[in-house]
């Protein structure tokens, strides 16, 4: 069976995995939607972008959330998880392996390599092969997708910060702050 566009209702999203869905997968029913993909079928469908593609549904705490806030962080964990990606990527068990290498680095060794990484792959202008940031093999892949940080246009549409240009590094550290505060919240041992 291949990925998953519109997930059957009876499949739990507990079962749900990476593997069986992807950026572009939606469980309207569930109030599980895809607000980053397919926005040219939004704009027929719809009239406008920046909704879900299949049902229409916006989200109505962009302003917010484009603040860029950190003492708001748990109001961004919240709506984020209304998109099946990130919800998945909330729920969904970390590999073994995944959670051993984190708590080998610490937490302070994850910011610093969060920092790192969306410096070097996604805090430029225009990233080569944008969008294919891994799904697992560390806990800051896991974060990236579970807090909208995993490619431009993600982090355009969750965090109001447009593509073509540099992140500052304001920026950076916001989102390296989201990452690990869900690495921590994963794996509270973290701390």
């Amino acid at each position: 069976m291949g990925k998953f566009k519109r997930v059957p209702v009876d499949e739990p999203v507990s079962g749900l995995t990476p593997l069986k869905i992807s950026c572009g997968s939606t469980k309207c029913d569930e109030g599980l939607h895809c607000f980053t993909r397919f926005q040219k079928d939004a704009q027929k469908k719809f009239g406008k972008t920046g909704v879900c593609y299949e049902c229409g549904v916006a989200v109505d705490s962009l302003a917010r959330l484009h603040e860029k806030k950190i003492e708001d962080i748990e109001f961004t964990f919240e709506e984020l998880q209304n998109e099946l990606i990130r919800k998945v990527f909330w729920s969904m068990p970390i590999k073994d392996s995944d959670k051993q290498k984190a708590l080998k680095k610490g937490i302070d060794a994850i910011k610093n390599d969060t920092i790192k990484r969306l410096t070097k792959y996604i805090g430029i202008p225009n990233p080569f092969r944008d969008g294919i940031t891994p799904y697992e093999g560390n806990i800051i892949h896991y974060g990236q997708h579970a807090t909208g940080s995993c490619c431009r246009t993600c982090i355009e549409f969750w965090h109001g910060i447009p593509k073509g240009r540099s992140l500052t590094a304001n920026e950076v550290s916001y989102l390296s702050n989201l990452i690990s505060a869900y690495a921590v919240k994963r794996i509270p041992e973290l701390v």
